[in-house]
């Protein structure tokens, strides 16, 4: 049976989520007005905790489904 991977693509959000940060912290060292301001309060801070959020969940998922694998693999079978 195949076993879905979940640590990868949350491995690649975290990731995704920090370069996003620094980026961000470079473009403010040049773009530095209210538009600026405006764009991070809307788009940016919002996505911090949906993303802790998501990768708590993904964390939770894992566990179960590694929690389904082990209590019907085959290893169990007398």
């Amino acid at each position: 049976m195949k076993v879905v991977d979940l640590s990868s693509g949350a491995s690649k959000l975290a990731l995704a989520t920090k370069h996003l940060g620094i980026k961000w912290e470079q473009a403010r060292e040049t773009w530095n007005d209210s538009t600026s301001k405006t764009f991070h309060k809307d788009h940016i801070e919002p996505l911090v905790p949906s993303v802790k959020e998501t990768l708590e969940a993904i964390g939770r998922l894992a566990e179960v489904l590694a929690r389904a694998v082990r209590d019907v693999s085959d290893d169990d079978v007398a």
